[in-house]
């Protein structure tokens, strides 16, 4: 529990145990992605992908799987400018520093998805893609999320190498989950298409 950053409050059990200790199957194959308020610890453990728990797979920090003919790319994390540049120097146990930078998104691992030479199907990213609000009317995301207003406005919403993986791999469908709304875009790769 003290590798997530989480208020210690929010420090409990719930019920993903039961599948890491194979007591239950996932009902069906599941693929994530990392977030800010995982088990930072052990993601690590499988820092290239792998299996977290029988039939839950972890795309790993920046990662690509065939599921049947559906490709899935996935970018582990969120987007701090300072962290970007630097290799991964955090260790376990965390500190009050690191707890928040082991799960920043790394340039060298949006660097390898940049070298997928297939395009890809789904795109997860934990971050919004950057300047994904440009694609959509932010009316009704406006009515809920009042803050981001001034974000959008100020060049601080997003993942810039989240819409750098967006414009290179040109997924059917994307997918982000930091900003715990709902909101629809519709990026055109390409004229028409």
């Amino acid at each position: 529990m003290d590798s997530l950053n989480l208020p210690p409050k929010y420090r409990e059990m719930k019920s993903f145990w039961i599948y890491y200790s194979g007591e239950e199957v996932a009902p069906v194959p599941t693929i994530f992605i990392g977030g800010n308020h995982e088990a930072s610890n052990y993601l690590w453990e499988l820092y290239y992908g792998g299996w977290a728990a029988p039939n839950i797979y972890f795309l790993g920090f920046a990662g690509f799987v065939k599921f049947g003919k559906i490709r899935i790319g996935g970018l582990s994390g969120i987007y701090n400018a300072h962290n970007y540049c630097l290799g991964d120097h955090e260790r376990s146990p965390y500190n009050e520093n690191t707890i928040r930078s082991v799960y920043h998104v790394r340039e060298y691992d949006a660097y390898k998805l940049m070298h997928l030479e297939e395009l890809i199907d789904i795109f997860l990213s934990h971050d919004w893609p950057f300047g994904i609000a440009d694609y959509a009317n932010c009316n009704n995301l406006f009515a809920t999320k009042k803050h981001f207003k001034d974000e959008i406005q100020q060049g601080t919403l997003g993942c810039k190498p989240a819409a750098q993986l967006l414009e290179k791999l040109k997924p059917s469908y994307c997918f982000s989950a930091q900003l715990h709304c709902k909101f629809t875009a519709v990026v055109e790769h390409e004229e028409g298409g």
